[in-house]
């Protein structure tokens, strides 16, 4: 199975978090592509990858917000028809749930199907999420 691990944020939460997604994706046997948002001078066709994991740090005051270069990944990129996606996030203390729906919603307009997702505070969390697609194998 083809994977796109694609995060966005300066935090080192977040990085640290796709890392070990990333990380326990290959040890299953998987291929991933790994992809920060803010670093990509292009856009990805998404057409290739089986499976797409999208993530940001919680950001705002008072939380319920994620990266600016995130939704314009999202907006831009194309093959996500019908592609089944994973949504993490970094919370913060406020407005987590509210920044994952805002990031699913981007997903479902684009015609993604998520199937899973999760707010990770601590690096067993990430592994988690990341073993939860034993199913799709």
């Amino acid at each position: 199975m083809r994977v796109l691990v694609l995060y966005a944020g300066e935090g080192r939460r977040i990085q640290a978090a796709a890392k070990i997604i990333s990380s326990a994706i290959r040890s299953r046997g998987h291929e991933v592509e790994e992809v920060r948002a803010e670093n990509s001078s292009r856009t990805t066709s998404l057409f290739a990858h089986d499976l797409v994991y999208v993530g940001s740090q919680v950001t705002g005051t008072w939380g319920g917000k994620f990266s600016p270069a995130l939704t314009s990944y999202l907006r831009e990129c194309t093959g996500l028809e019908g592609k089944k996606a994973v949504v993490f996030v970094t919370p913060k203390l406020l407005g987590t749930g509210k920044a994952m729906k805002k990031i699913m919603s981007l997903l479902e307009e684009k015609g993604s199907i998520v199937i899973d997702f999760g707010s990770l505070r601590k690096s067993s969390e990430a592994q988690d999420l990341a073993k939860r697609i034993s199913h799709l194998e």
